[in-house]
C-alpha cells in the first residue's frame, strides 16, 4: 500500500496528476469501487474531491455537464474542470478531464464558471487562480471556447482584476443576455466586509464594463456572495447566490456551515441595476447543499443542479480518497414567489421495479426512490439490523430530518438535525431518493427540499408510520468514456 500524501502540508494541494505515479492512481481507483457508500445514480468522481457544478449547457442534443475536481483526493486543491454529457440523464459520456490550469493566471486553479452557446459554439467563462510568490490571492476572469474534441482551449482574459472596491476573492462569472447586451455578474468580498454581485455589461464579452455592485433590498448579507445565477421568467427576476458569513439563523433556516439563497422580485432594472427583492429564501434545508447552477435546455426547461456536500466538513468517505456529488437534475419553476424543484421528468427511466410500501419494508439496495402519500403526523426511518437510522418526520406544522443516530456521525459540530416549517399541513404527495449514502426528500409539490448525507452500514429496513405508497429499485446511470 501507498503512503497517502500529506494534505495537512498545503504546498502538496497543488499537486498535480503528474506529479504522482500511475500506482497511486490505481490504489485510489480501487478505494473507491470497494466504498460501498460510492452512489449509483448520482455523478460522482472517480477518485478525488468534486465540488460545484460549472458550465451546465445544452449543446445539439446533450446535456454538457462540468464539475470542479481536484483529482488526488478528498481535500480542496489544485481545481480542475471534469467533463460528462447526456442526452437522457440515464446514459452518460465521460469524456475527462476538461480544464486544467496552464496559465500564469490559472496556475493554482480553475475555478468555477458558466457556459453558454453562441455561434453553434460552446464559450466558457470561468474564474483564474493565482498565488504569487509572496502569498496573495489573485482572481480574474477567463474566457475559452469548447472545440469538437470537447476540450476547453483559447483561454483568454476578459476581466484581469476586481473593481477598486472589491477585495481579492472576487470569483465565479455568470452570463445573461438581454436585448443582444451580454450582462456579466461576479461574486465578490467588498473592501467594506459585505458580500456583493459585481455587474458588467457589453456588446461582447471582449467588451464588458463595470455597472457597479449590484443593487438589492437586502441589507448586509454576509461578507462574500459566490455561484451567482440570474434569470427572468412570466414577469419575475429570479436571482440566485451562495453567500458566506453570519445569517439570520433560526431553527428552520441557515443552520448549514454555508447556505444557497433565492430571491424572486420584478426583473432587474438593467440602467440602475437594482434588484427590488427584499425577501431571500434558504433554498435547501438539508444538511449537504451548496453552489446551485441553473441552465436552460432546448424545452426551455430551467434544470437545476448543486453540489451535495459542503466545503467544511469530514465525510467518513474521505478515508476512501472521494468526496461529495452532484445533486439530481431538478426542473425549476416559480409559483407564488416561490421557487419550485422537481425531480426531473427523465429520471422515472430508472426506476427497474414497484413495490407497495409496508410498516417494516425490507430492502436489498440502499438505492431506490419512494413516491408517498404522507398523513399530518408521519415517521419514515431507513435502518439497519441494530437500530442505527436517519429519520424524517413531521407533526404536521414543521418537518424533521434527523441524523443523530447514524452508524457513522460526522460534522456534529454543525448539528445532526435539521427543521422546515411544513408549507401543506394536509396529506399530500413527497418523493424520497436515497442513493446509498445521499437522500434528497422533495415535499410540499417541491416548495420544501432536504438534501443531506447520511451513512448507515449495511442499510436494509424501512418503517414507516402514517405513510402509504410505493418503493421503486432504481438502476444505475451508465457512464461511458468515450
Amino acid at each position: 500500500m501507498l503512503s497517502p500524501i500529506d494534505f495537512t502540508n498545503r504546498k502538496n494541494r497543488f499537486l498535480s496528476m503528474q506529479d504522482i505515479s500511475a500506482d497511486y492512481v490505481i490504489e485510489m481507483k480501487n478505494k473507491v469501487s470497494n466504498d460501498p457508500y460510492y452512489p449509483s445514480y448520482h455523478i460522482a468522481p472517480k477518485h478525488g474531491l468534486l465540488n460545484d457544478p460549472n458550465g451546465l449547457v445544452y449543446h445539439e442534443g446533450r446535456h454538457h455537464i462540468f464539475y470542479q475536481w481536484f483529482p488526488l483526493g478528498p481535500v480542496h486543491g489544485l481545481k480542475h474542470w471534469y467533463h460528462v454529457s447526456t442526452e437522457d440523464f440515464i446514459t452518460f459520456k465521460d469524456h475527462g478531464l476538461a480544464l486544467a490550469p496552464s496559465e500564469k493566471f490559472d496556475s493554482h486553479g480553475c475555478y468555477s464558471g458558466c457556459a453558454y452557446v453562441k455561434d453553434s459554439e460552446v464559450h466558457v467563462l470561468y474564474t483564474g487562480n493565482h498565488l504569487t510568490e509572496d502569498g496573495q490571492v489573485e482572481q480574474s476572469q477567463i474566457h475559452a471556447l469548447m472545440n469538437q474534441e470537447m476540450e476547453i482551449s483559447d483561454k483568454a482574459l476578459v476581466l484581469p482584476e476586481p473593481p477598486d472596491h472589491f477585495k481579492e476573492n472576487f470569483r465565479d462569472p455568470f452570463i445573461f443576455v438581454h436585448e443582444e447586451e451580454y450582462y456579466m455578474l461576479v461574486g465578490g468580498e467588498q473592501t467594506n466586509g459585505c458580500g456583493a454581485l459585481a455587474v458588467y455589461k457589453g456588446e461582447s464579452i471582449e467588451d464588458l464594463h463595470y455597472q457597479g455592485a449590484l443593487q438589492t433590498g437586502f441589507g448586509q448579507l454576509g461578507f462574500m456572495w459566490e455561484c451567482p445565477n440570474y434569470f427572468e421568467d412570466h414577469g419575475h427576476g429570479v436571482l440566485i447566490f451562495s453567500p458566506q458569513g453570519e445569517m439570520p439563523k433560526t431553527k428552520y433556516d441557515y443552520n448549514n456551515v454555508f447556505s444557497s439563497v433565492y430571491a424572486v422580485g420584478n426583473p432587474m432594472d438593467k440602467k440602475t441595476m437594482f434588484f427590488d427583492a427584499v425577501e431571500y429564501q434558504e433554498i435547501d434545508k438539508g444538511f449537504d447543499f451548496y453552489a446551485p447552477q441553473i441552465y436552460k435546455d432546448h424545452n426551455d426547461r430551467r434544470i437545476l443542479i448543486g453540489w451535495l456536500g459542503n466545503s467544511k466538513s469530514a465525510y467518513p468517505t474521505d478515508k476512501n480518497m472521494w468526496a461529495h456529488m452532484l445533486t439530481l437534475p431538478r426542473e425549476i419553476h416559480v409559483k407564488n414567489q416561490r421557487m419550485i424543484q422537481t425531480p426531473l421528468e427523465e429520471l422515472q427511466e430508472l426506476r427497474s421495479f414497484q413495490e407497495t410500501i409496508r410498516p417494516v419494508h425490507e430492502i436489498q439496495n440502499g438505492s431506490f426512490e419512494l413516491e408517498i402519500q404522507i398523513e399530518k403526523d408521519f415517521e419514515i426511518s431507513f435502518m439497519n439490523s441494530e437500530g442505527d437510522a436517519v429519520v424524517f418526520s413531521s407533526n404536521g406544522e414543521e418537518y424533521c430530518l434527523n441524523r443523530s443516530q447514524m452508524t457513522q456521525l460526522y460534522a456534529e459540530a454543525y448539528g445532526t438535525v435539521r427543521y422546515a416549517r411544513r408549507q401543506m399541513n394536509s396529506s399530500h404527495w413527497i418523493r424520497i431518493f436515497t442513493d446509498q449514502s445521499s437522500l434528497e426528500i422533495f415535499c410540499d409539490n417541491g416548495e420544501t427540499v432536504f438534501t443531506s448525507r447520511f451513512f448507515i452500514e449495511n442499510l436494509n429496513t424501512i418503517r414507516s408510520t402514517g405513510v402509504t405508497g410505493w418503493l421503486y429499485g432504481l438502476k444505475a446511470i451508465h457512464m461511458s468514456e468515450e
